[in-house]
Formats: structure tokens, C-alpha cells, sequence
């Protein structure tokens, strides 16, 4: 193989393992004589080699034109795969031209001179316009289904698959429509009681109760206090605030579980204040008035109406003013009426038990000491003083200073007179269940008996409640 062809085939070998996902080369040439358009041959690897090694009529000599014409079949069949695009020599094809061009006039280059620079580029050009052209037909092949059909391709496309989800039970839409009960709720809690728990007015199981948690009342916790006697929460339940002790309070999950087992169908208040009617008419009369955020339990929905459950009767209010949906209740508030009551029972508990402090101290005929020694009289007068009521030291005197009650009115606090001969000599006060603290004698010292251990003469009040 001559110098010549020995540059050609390498051209050849680089275009074909360009080319080989393909199988398809390119190669240009040019017709006999130097006036003869330019050709574009488009084969297989094969018969453009075949082109170049065995069709250039202007290399081969007679003998080798001899050789071709007694090519074989197989050979013949091989160059009719070739096909011959003819172009005039002022429209080259691009890059395939400037391609063979470039080789051309690298063959008259001495070998001792490098190849040119701009002989490197377009035939790198070449090889990336005929690369991208092999990825864009691999693009095409592997597009999207739903790109196939958008642009008109026969690709089929994937039908899309839709999974029927099972359908909810009534059991769990129901569990559903409960999760409205504790939503409101920031930090929720909710009694763990049988009936009632009471809301105080401070962390104390001495303090005052302002109202009642129901076992289906929900509440906002505020705070946690934690006490001698145990933790207590801060709450807020509808208009009731207080503390309630932590001991009988769900929180967390487990409240949110129990909160919708417990909840009912309310209605609740979505105004100000509505009116709460004796029927379901404008032109009834007015039983009360509900305020806004207030539940009540529905009995029945009319056309317009909803008869409501009252604590004594029913009721009803307007549709359009009150939101139907599970809730909890709120906490009973206690009436100022009730507190005070409290308040003054609770003073008595806070007497008796200050009295109760001084047990087992000795008895002292005139003496005033709680500690070092006191008489009937003198213990009565001064545990009266200490929460402001003030008694004379002498039961003649002090059997008269308060109002006098029956045996079935008796209540903490309450004094119980006694008498020998016709004659008051003796006094004690009354702590509940049937028994007094007293400064019995000198040898009993200040002590517990039964009430009735002597016949009482007279039962005196002295708070006024």
C-alpha cells in the first residue's frame, strides 16, 4: 500500500469508529479531472473503504482496472450499497467536503511538517456534528410516552393505572368528625373521673372551689405547680379558672383518645348572645339567653331550629346562629352566692383547725395560754380571737353573746353549751361528725370527746352565715 493510501485509510478508520453506532460513513471525494463536482459517498464502512482502495480510477493503474472488472460477486454487491450523491463544486457539502479537503492537502505536507491546526478542529467539528446527530436519533427513540404522542410519534403510550382506595367505614368517618373536640386545644386535658372534678381557687385542696370539670369537660392547661401535697395544674375551661390537681387529669395522647370517645353532638354558640326560645318560633317567648363558645347538648334539628338540652328544660335557637359538631363541655362555674358560702365554711375548717393544734395541752383554771395552760371558757375565747371574733373569758357570759341554733343546724365553729344543777358550767366547740375539742379538765387537759358525752342545754352560733 502506497504512502497515500496507507494516510487515506487512517482518515477512514477514525470516520468508521466515529460513525460505528451508525454503521453508517460518510466519505467525499472528487469526479476525474480537476473541473468534476464534488461527490458525497454514503455507505457502509466496507464500501467507502472499497471506494477509496478500489474505485479511485485515478491511483489504479491498467492492470488493477483489469483486477476490478473481475471482481467478484460478493465485491460488486458490496459497491452497490454505496450510494453516490453528487453536489456542484460551488455547493459543498458541509463538513464531509471540507473533511476530505483538509486530508487532501495534508497529503502533500512533508512528513517532517506537523498536520495543521485547522485539519484537527474541522475533523473534530465533523465528528461532533455527526455524533449529536446519532444522540438526536437516540433521543428520539427514548422520549417520554406522553412526548411520543405530544409530537405526533407511534410510540404507544403507558396507560396511566388508577388504584382504587378502600372505602372509609362509618366508624372511621365518625372518629374523624370526634378530632373537632380537642382541636381548639393547644395543651388539652380532660378529668380522669367517674362523675366531677373540682376546680379550686388556688393550688390548695383547702382553697376555695370555683367550679366543677365534668368527665367529658375539656380544658386549656396553662401551668404545672407542684406542691407539698402533689402537682396541680393551672386550667382554663369556658369561664372557669382555677388549678385542679394533677392526680385525676389525662394529658398528652391519651387525653385526645378519651376526649373523643366522650365528646357529643353540641351545639355551639357561634354569637355573641341568642336567644333560647320555649318553641321553635320568633314569636315565642324568650326562656334565656345562651353566650358566645357555649355547648349544649341537641335533642333534635327542625327546620331552622335546634332544640337544645337546658339544665331544667329545653330549648331552642335559631340554625343559623350555632355550629352543630362534636364537643366537649366546659367546666360549671359556681355562683358568687356559692363562694361566699364557701368562704365562710371554709373559715370555719381554718377555726377548727387551729383549735385542733393545741391538743394534749394541759388544763388551767383562768388561764389564757393555748400552750401553757387555758380554761373552757379561756380556750373558746381565744381561738375565736384569733380569727376576730372576740367572746368574753366566762360560759355564763359568752352562752349569750352569740344566736342560738338548733342540734340539726350545727356546723363547724359552733359552741355546745353545758349545765349542772340549772347551772351553764362548761363549753365546747364543735368539729364535725359528732365530736368537740375542748379544755376538758385537769386531768384530760384540751381533748376530743363525743358531743353528747353530757347533755348539751344550749347550741350558739357565732358567724353570721
Amino acid at each position: 500500500m502506497t504512502r497515500q493510501n496507507k494516510k487515506k485509510a487512517g482518515i477512514i478508520i477514525s470516520l468508521c469508529a466515529v460513525l460505528a453506532a451508525g454503521q453508517t460513513v460518510l466519505a467525499a471525494g472528487s469526479g476525474s479531472g480537476s473541473n468534476a463536482p464534488s461527490v458525497l459517498y454514503v455507505g457502509g464502512a466496507a464500501a467507502v473503504m472499497d471506494h477509496y482502495f478500489g474505485q479511485d480510477t485515478e491511483e489504479k493503474t491498467s492492470a488493477s482496472a483489469g483486477t476490478s472488472a473481475a471482481a467478484s460477486s460478493e465485491t460488486k454487491a458490496q459497491q452497490e450499497k454505496t450510494a453516490f450523491v453528487r453536489t456542484s463544486a460551488q455547493v459543498p457539502v458541509a463538513g464531509v467536503a471540507d473533511l476530505y479537503e483538509t486530508s487532501a492537502a495534508a497529503e502533500t505536507i512533508p512528513e517532517t511538517s506537523s498536520v495543521p491546526e485547522t485539519s484537527v478542529v474541522e475533523t473534530s467539528s465533523f465528528a461532533a456534528e455527526t455524533t449529536s446527530a446519532a444522540e438526536e436519533q437516540t433521543e428520539a427513540l427514548t422520549e417520554s410516552p406522553a412526548e411520543s404522542q405530544t409530537e405526533g410519534n407511534a410510540v404507544a403510550s403507558v396507560p396511566e393505572v388508577t388504584v382504587a382506595l378502600p372505602e372509609k367505614t362509618a366508624e372511621e368517618l365518625d372518629w374523624e368528625a370526634r378530632g373537632a373536640a380537642t382541636a381548639g386545644y393547644e395543651n388539652f386535658g380532660i378529668p380522669n373521673v367517674d362523675n366531677y372534678l373540682n376546680v379550686r381557687r388556688s393550688a390548695s385542696s383547702d382553697a376555695v372551689i370555683v367550679g366543677k370539670m365534668l368527665r367529658d369537660s375539656g380544658c386549656e392547661i396553662l401551668s404545672k405547680v407542684e406542691k407539698d401535697d402533689g402537682i396541680w395544674y393551672e386550667i382554663q375551661s369556658g369561664d372557669v379558672y382555677g388549678y385542679v390537681s394533677a392526680d385525676y387529669m389525662l394529658t398528652g395522647q391519651e387525653a385526645e383518645d378519651y376526649g373523643r370517645e366522650v365528646a357529643h353532638r353540641r351545639a355551639v354558640i357561634s354569637t355573641d348572645t341568642l336567644n333560647v326560645r320555649t318553641e321553635p318560633s320568633e314569636d315565642a317567648t324568650i326562656w334565656t339567653q345562651a353566650n358566645g363558645n357555649e355547648r349544649y347538648d341537641v335533642l333534635q334539628q327542625l327546620d331552622g331550629w335546634i332544640e337544645i338540652e337546658l339544665d331544667t328544660d329545653t330549648g331552642y335557637v335559631k340554625s343559623d346562629y350555632v355550629e352543630v359538631r362534636y364537643a366537649l363541655s366546659h367546666a360549671i362555674p359556681y355562683t358568687q352566692e356559692e363562694i361566699e358560702a364557701q368562704e365562710k365554711q371554709s373559715l370555719r375548717s381554718q377555726i377548727v383547725d387551729y383549735a385542733l393544734q393545741f391538743v394534749g395541752n394541759p388544763y388551767v383554771w383562768g388561764g389564757e395560754s393555748l400552750t401553757n395552760g387555758v380554761d373552757c371558757s379561756g380556750f373558746t375565747m381565744k381561738v375565736y380571737e384569733k380569727f376576730g371574733v372576740y367572746l368574753s373569758h366566762y360560759t355564763g357570759t359568752q352562752i349569750n353573746e352569740g344566736r342560738s341554733i338548733s342540734e340539726s343546724e350545727l356546723k363547724k365553729g359552733d359552741l355546745i353549751f353545758y349545765a349542772k344543777d340549772g347551772t351553764v358550767n362548761h363549753v365546747a366547740m364543735y368539729i364535725g361528725n359528732g365530736c368537740v375539742v375542748h379544755a376538758k379538765s385537769t386531768k384530760a387537759g384540751i381533748t376530743i370527746t363525743d358531743y353528747n358525752y353530757r347533755t348539751p342545754v344550749r347550741f350558739v352560733r357565732y358567724l353570721d352565715d
